[in-house]
């Protein structure tokens, strides 16, 4: 264990050291200085990672010492020195011969890409190299427009498949080219990219996917990364002098500051995507800033301010930028890079009324905000990402989050454990759900909450071990602590006593585990309870700061089949949790060879996630466990009863719901029922025992009316669930924090 956390100390430090070695480096050269060798800090760094990568051979991990052995003599050097610890693998080479490449081909592409080059065609392949292997999904046409160039890029060109190339009789610069290119775009978006740059896999889709997801917007950018890894530009910030900024430059881009949608300040033309009419209605970059620089920052000011759209930063859309291929680094008065100072002051003065409205202030952190500080924020912490299509906790918290961003909240969400599993992370991050990646060597999720503390307004920790390990810690900062038990984790476990699934011995494990629940839920400023009947019993035990926010249910919007249409009978339910492999058990090994005895053909279909051996073991010809299904409604549609033997549990039963969600019938026990206020043989059919469990199913298979007046029910027992109800409880519970 000790050798665990001391090796999580060396990974960290490891990355902390490299950083600071890579940074100055790169900054360094970046900016023509020489590079601070002989340093002090430097020095020093350079020793402490040398060290560090000794203590891992030789201690904790030889088989490091594979990744050096058969290196280069300058490919161990930047190792060691730590120079490529950020490096992206999979870049493309410099080209060695241009093969001719062929592009989809679409009659009505959803994207028009436009590229603007002048020479470094070797630049420009590996551009549309990369375009071609890492976009999918997304149907787009290529338009190009060689502005003059003097080398190969003509005859390289015209051998491709399926791109438009425009070729200007004169050199009119980046800005004018990419407007004369607008005529020829036949996509609903337009996106300008650099010809110096390499996209990454899912690059288009997630520049689109703000634009379907949130209201009103108008730009998004992409995070542009350098070829040594580090982060270039993770949207451009412009404080209230009218000093434009490449918010994070030379920054890690796993830094959680650079990892979510933010609504920005511009974007650089190295890569963004716009709508076309858009466009159209602004008569494209102003010409006022040709022949380039500040064109960019411009018309992200005018989608915002003129068009009253949104500009965001897009964390998932990545793009390496070998910057200053063509206008040069450094300004020396001839290449282009000499028009950024002469556009700043025409930028300057353009937009000066909007800069006094901006914080007076010139913290890239607070300048970076500035669009989501009035609003307040909201802290979910939960032991993993909302896989809501796998079990009934995640399912209500993805309902909860949607209702905390329709209230107009902040939602920041930190899972301790797989925190980039999708696609259920680039799912929230498309919400605009700030996620909290915390780095593979730290244990827990403490150092970057940290980084957002002072953004937060209420806490919002589910289940114990959550709140044991971050509730005192999130109240101590003087945030607001809501403990939401998702349900009584104590009683699902003292029941399962009393039925022998946990083991006798256990028991004083189970009464210390209650001791700490209740001492939790005692000194949180608010308790949710999943049901009123929970609320009651948390009562009982002098916690009287409970309020109830239960399960969301969507009925589903289409006709649904009928009794004669559905055969079959179907259970769901995550099978870590282990009342479902419980239930799963009783069904087939008690209930179920009472019903076959009428009914020797029905089958069963046990869905859900992670089915366990036990569960497994209960295959047969008529018992099917298909594992995890992303779409479960085809069985939810077709078959003629859900069961629910349901021997121990607690909280709200989302199966129950779901199955009510699809007018199907339900046959479940008091524990499956309870705290939904259903009334036996109106929403469900009650049963307790194997025999009246299997009595129950008969009856519901065979009787049509019964049939449709219980599905009737189950639809008309899911008022009190509606996205309305519960938001306005939501509403009731936020507006107690001040």
């Amino acid at each position: 264990m000790r050798a665990n956390k001391i090796s999580r100390w060396i990974d960290g430090r490891n990355r902390s050291l490299s950083l600071f070695i890579t940074r100055k480096y790169y900054k360094n050269k970046e900016q023509g200085k020489p590079i601070p060798l002989l340093k002090p800090s430097f020095l020093i760094a350079i020793a402490q990672r040398f060290l560090l990568i000794a203590i891992s051979l030789f201690r904790f991990n030889k088989a490091l010492f594979a990744g050096y052995k058969w290196l280069s003599f300058r490919k161990f050097c930047r190792r060691l020195l730590g120079l490529a610890k950020f490096e992206i693998p999979g870049l493309l080479p410099p080209p060695e011969s241009f093969a001719p490449l062929s592009f989809p081909a679409s009659e009505h592409p959803e994207v028009s890409i436009v590229i603007c080059v002048h020479n470094h065609i070797r630049f420009t392949y590996n551009c549309l190299l990369s375009i071609l292997n890492n976009t999918r999904g997304v149907s787009y046409e290529v338009i190009i427009v060689n502005d003059c160039s003097t080398d190969d890029t003509a005859m390289v060109l015209a051998e491709m498949d399926n791109i438009v190339v425009i070729d200007n009789d004169r050199n009119i610069g980046f800005l004018k080219s990419c407007n004369k290119a607008l005529p020829y775009c036949r996509g609903t978006y337009v996106c300008f990219l650099n010809n110096d740059t390499q996209v990454l896999s899912g690059w288009l889709a997630n520049l689109i996917a703000p634009f379907q997801q949130v209201e009103k917007v108008g730009l998004v950018g992409a995070k542009l990364v350098y070829p040594y890894g580090l982060l270039q530009e993770a949207g451009g910030i412009v404080d209230f002098r009218g000093e434009p900024a490449n918010y994070g430059k030379f920054d890690d881009t796993e830094n959680v500051l650079y990892n979510y949608l933010r609504e920005t300040d511009y974007c650089s033309g190295a890569c963004l995507l716009v709508l076309k009419a858009d466009l159209i209605t602004l008569d494209g970059f102003d010409e006022a800033f040709s022949p380039a620089y500040y064109e960019d920052t411009d018309l992200a000011f005018r989608i915002r301010y003129r068009l009253n759209k949104k500009v965001y930063y897009q964390p998932l859309s990545q793009v390496v930028h070998f910057e200053g291929v063509s206008s040069g680094k450094i300004s020396d008065g001839a290449n282009v890079k000499s028009y950024q100072f002469v556009n700043a002051g025409k930028f300057r003065a353009r937009w000066a009324d909007v800069f006094r409205s901006f914080p007076q202030t010139t913290d890239a952190e607070a300048v970076a905000r500035k669009f989501t500080h009035h609003r307040r924020c909201i802290l979910i912490v939960e032991p993993l990402l909302p896989t809501f299509d796998q079990d009934s906790g995640s399912r209500r918290m993805f309902e909860l989050i949607k209702l905390f961003l329709q209230l107009d909240w902040n939602v920041i969400f930190s899972p301790e454990r797989k925190t980039q599993e999708e696609p259920y992370y680039s799912l929230l991050v498309n919400m605009g759900v700030w996620v909290l990646n915390k780095p593979v060597f730290q244990k827990s999720s403490k150092s970057v909450i940290r980084q957002v503390i002072p953004w937060i307004d209420v806490a919002w920790i589910s289940r114990p071990r959550m709140n044991r390990r971050y509730g005192r810690f999130i109240k101590k900062k003087g945030i607001y602590w809501i403990n939401d038990t998702v349900d009584i984790h104590f009683l699902r476990d003292e029941r399962a006593l009393e039925i022998g699934r946990i083991a006798p011995r256990k028991a004083k494990k189970v009464k210390r585990q209650k001791r700490m629940e209740l001492s939790l839920l005692r000194e949180a400023d608010t308790v949710i309870a999943i049901t009123g009947l929970e609320a009651k019993r948390l009562n009982s035990y002098g916690i009287n700061n409970v309020a109830v926010v239960p399960n969301i249910h969507r009925p589903v919007k289409m006709e649904l089949p009928g009794f004669e249409e559905r055969q079959g009978l179907c259970f769901i339910g995550g099978f870590r949790h282990l009342p479902n492999v419980d239930a799963a058990s009783w069904l087939v090994n008690d209930i179920m060879p009472l019903v076959w005895q009428k009914l020797p053909t029905v089958v069963v279909y046990l869905l859900g996630s992670l089915p366990t051996q036990e569960v497994l073991d209960l295959r047969s010809d008529r018992v099917h466990v298909p594992g995890y299904i992303p779409d479960v409604s085809p069985y939810f549609l077709s078959s003629r009863v859900f069961v629910a033997p349901l021997r121990f549990g607690a909280g709200m039963k989302g199966k129950i719901g779901q199955s009510f969600e699809f007018g199907l019938p339900v046959v479940t026990t008091d524990i499956g029922a309870e705290g939904m206020g259903l009334v036996d043989r109106k929403h469900y059919l009650r049963a307790n025992t194997a025999d009246e469990f299997a009595e129950a199913i008969l009856e519901l298979y065979h009787d049509n009316q019964l049939w449709a007046d219980l599905s009737q029910g189950a639809l008309a027992a899911l008022e009190p669930y509606s996205v309305e109800q519960v938001g306005e409880k939501l509403k009731d519970i936020l507006s107690r924090v001040h």
